[in-house]
């Protein structure tokens, strides 16, 4: 979380130690790091927006996916995001902005609620604050979230939101922030099944400190799962009426149906592990070891003797979560760990080093961080533009699949009446852009049947590539349909050339071909 507009005022007043001020800058308040945070991601979300309509990574098939709002829609994922993006569609409809809004309207209440744990756990507002800016370090969070990423904002959210109303019932007592804590649990468990671990893993963190486990009170602890059972509750009817495809779904997709031994596959798995821990922490982390080198050789003494209880139990979350993951990862064998898994192990690690180091009333070492989080969002930002004005392979890599020219389909599919009819795609990517172009067509693909009843025009729309097909669109369509013989009413190619800015207009083309086919087809069915 981070912003271009982290002005000099945050470098230059920096604390030597801890100042304990009354009245903090703007940036170090709840509604200054919300502020900057939303900020931040409205100028991503605008420089993205504004430069190509196109659904990338992910979005395209859950636009796909949400042409209905359903109480759940697959056995692999919970709904929440889906039902979120629902909700945003119905104002700025199935397109690039309303995935944008809820991605970036996400980490900025993530943002928040990680600051306000922050601010528990160190004593210096700006601090907290530039904990809470310092997760852009995170690659992650500082690049990979832009392209891509759905259920895992949805995730981290519930995490850092879950975390700070456990801390608040452990600091009050008050049977209200359990209903919370639980009611945010329930919401998690709607964002990802891996949720449940982070939860465990507070409490663990909680068990094991004297000060914490004092604190806890059993009657709170059991109006958890009842708040988060009555929020899980649509989903959970849904999976009954699924029956228990949910479990073999899961195995598939982690990776434990497998011929492979049990032990070869368990070693698989925590060797991702260790290398999606490593890989997760790059930048923040080496960063932070090598500004703070002399705490980290003990060639600095502290200031104060311990961290505080907030960071500590930070500190122990992460720690349980490691274990807790290794150990699932042992005994069920997963091998589908991958660095961006890592979002709830790695979540609360910023706030207790933050704490930590501020023990050592460092001063220099924390104006230079300030100024490389600037400088990295600055740079982040910069970086993004070249890919969406020059999508060739040097800057975007080679499928730049955001700036494909599915814009120029709209044309030729609306002559064939595309826009009331059953579109179906070979693909998520050619669907969910095809929503794009034509919010009131039945959208169909391989993987996502539709909700909705059959149309009177049903076309069938795949891409052929870049390259010019070498076979007639009638041949070419009965070998992507779906491995079924079928023979279409008609069938033709469609093209579209590729924006530069500076290259001329046919440097990069891509094919499509397009079948239609009689309505009372199965596939339209």
């Amino acid at each position: 979380m981070h912003a271009q507009i982290m002005y000099p005022a945050l470098m230059s007043r920096l604390p030597e130690a801890a100042s304990g001020d009354t009245h903090p800058p703007f940036y170090a308040t709840p509604l200054g790091v919300w502020a900057i945070v939303a900020l931040w991601g409205l100028s991503h979300l605008l420089l993205r927006a504004l430069s190509t309509p196109v659904l990338g990574t992910d979005d395209m098939f859950e636009n796909v996916l949400v042409q209905t709002l359903e109480p759940g829609y697959m056995l692999r994922q919970p709904p929440l995001y889906e039902w979120l993006l629902w909700s945003a569609q119905q104002i700025f409809g199935p397109t690039i902005w309303a995935a944008l809004f809820v991605k970036y309207s996400l980490i900025s209440f993530a943002a928040l609620f990680l600051f306000l744990i922050a601010r528990k756990a160190i004593s210096d507002p700006r601090l907290a604050a530039l904990c809470a800016f310092s997760y852009s370090l995170y690659y992650q969070f500082g690049w990979n979230l832009h392209e891509g990423v759905t259920h895992t904002v949805v995730l981290t959210t519930a995490c850092a939101a879950s975390a700070f109303f456990f801390v608040k019932a452990l600091e009050t007592g008050r049977l209200n922030y359990y209903l919370l804590f639980g009611a945010v649990a329930g919401a998690g468990l709607l964002g990802k099944h891996s949720y449940p671990i982070f939860v465990v893993a507070l409490v663990l963190a909680a068990l094991s400190d004297n000060v914490w486990r004092q604190r806890l009170k059993l009657s709170g602890l059991l109006l958890v799962p009842l708040a988060a059972a009555i929020v899980y509750s649509p989903y959970a009817w849904w999976i009954l009426t699924e029956g228990l495809q949910l479990f073999a779904s899961v195995s598939k997709t982690m990776g434990v149906a497998s011929e492979t031994s049990h032990a070869a596959r368990a070693a698989e798995g925590l060797g991702k592990l260790a290398f999606g821990l490593f890989g997760f922490s790059v930048v923040l982390v080496p960063l932070l070891l090598l500004l703070f080198w002399p705490r980290y050789l003990q060639r600095k003494d502290p200031l104060t003797p311990a961290v505080r209880d907030v960071a500590r139990l930070c500190g122990r979350t992460v720690l349980a979560m490691i274990l807790l993951t290794a150990l699932m990862i042992a005994i069920t064998g997963a091998t589908y760990v991958k660095e961006r898994h890592m979002h709830p192990l790695m979540l609360l690690l910023p706030i207790y080093l933050f704490a930590d180091l501020e023990r050592f009333g460092f001063d220099r070492q924390w104006r230079w961080l300030a100024a490389l989080v600037v400088a990295f969002v600055a740079v982040v930002f910069v970086a993004r533009i070249p890919g969406l004005i020059a999508p060739d392979k040097f800057w975007c890599g080679g499928k730049c699949r955001h700036m494909k020219p599915y814009a120029e389909l709209k044309a030729p599919l609306a002559d064939l009446g595309a826009s009331e009819a059953t579109l179906i795609a070979d693909d998520g990517y050619t669907g969910g852009n095809l929503r794009v172009l034509f919010p009131g067509a039945r959208i169909v693909t391989k993987a996502i049947p539709a909700r909705t009843p059959p149309r009177d025009t049903c076309l069938f729309v795949w891409e052929d590539g870049e390259e010019e097909p070498g076979l007639p669109a009638e041949q070419r369509f009965d070998e992507v349909a779906f491995g079924e013989h079928r023979t279409p009413v008609s069938a033709r190619y469609l093209t579209g050339s590729w924006h530069h800015l500076w290259k001329a207009p046919d440097w990069r083309t891509t094919w499509w071909g397009v079948a239609e086919l009689d309505p009372s087809d199965p596939l339209c069915r």
